[in-house]
C-alpha cells in the first residue's frame, strides 16, 4: 500500500509540472478550519481532541472537470496546543461533479512539528467540497498510514471555509 501511495504521489507531482505549464486557468485560496481524529483502535477515542486548521491551495484547472491542487495545511496541536503541531503537504486530484460540487483525493504526507521522529509516510486524503462564487467549503478525511498505526485507526476529519483569488 505505502508504495502504491508513493508511487501516486510520485505521478501526481510530476502532473502538477505538466499542469503548470498548460493549465487554462489557476485558482488560489486561503482556508480555515477545525478538525478533530476518529479512531477505531484500543487505544484511543474518536472525537476527544480538536484542531484548528490553515490551508493554502494552488489549483491547476485541466480542461471542465479535473483540476490538481497542489496543498499546504498547518494544523495546531491537539486541542489547539502548541507544543507540537502538524502540516500537511500534498497534492490532490479533483473532480468538478457540478458547477458547485467537487469531490477529490490525493497523498499528502503528515508531519509533526516539534517531534524527533517523523516518517514522512504519504497518507490519503478524500475531500468533498461546495463552491460558490469566491467561497468554498471542504469536508475531507485524512487516513494516517505511519507510527506503527495500523490502518483505518488513526483517522482525521475535517471541515474548512475558504476564499478563492
Amino acid at each position: 500500500m505505502k508504495k502504491v501511495i508513493t508511487g501516486f504521489l510520485f505521478v501526481t507531482l510530476l502532473a502538477v509540472g505538466v499542469a503548470g505549464a498548460e493549465a487554462k486557468k489557476t485558482d488560489f485560496s486561503l482556508n480555515l478550519g477545525l478538525q478533530t481524529n476518529i479512531c477505531f483502535g484500543e487505544w484511543a477515542t474518536a472525537f476527544d481532541v480538536f484542531q484548528g486548521t490553515l490551508d493554502l491551495r494552488k489549483a491547476f484547472r485541466l480542461g471542465r472537470s479535473f483540476q490538481i491542487s497542489p496543498e499546504i495545511m498547518y494544523s495546531t496541536g491537539y486541542n489547539f496546543h502548541f507544543e507540537y503541531s502538524f502540516l500537511y503537504p500534498g497534492v490532490m486530484v479533483n473532480y468538478k461533479v457540478t458547477d458547485f460540487f467537487f469531490i477529490g483525493a490525493g497523498p499528502v504526507v503528515p508531519i509533526v512539528l516539534g517531534a524527533e521522529d517523523n516518517k514522512f509516510i504519504p497518507s490519503p486524503k478524500i475531500n468533498f467540497g461546495l463552491c460558490k462564487g469566491r467561497i468554498m467549503m471542504t469536508l475531507y478525511v485524512i487516513i494516517w498510514t505511519g507510527y506503527e498505526i495500523p490502518f483505518l485507526d488513526l483517522n482525521f476529519i475535517g471541515l474548512t471555509f475558504g476564499y478563492r483569488f
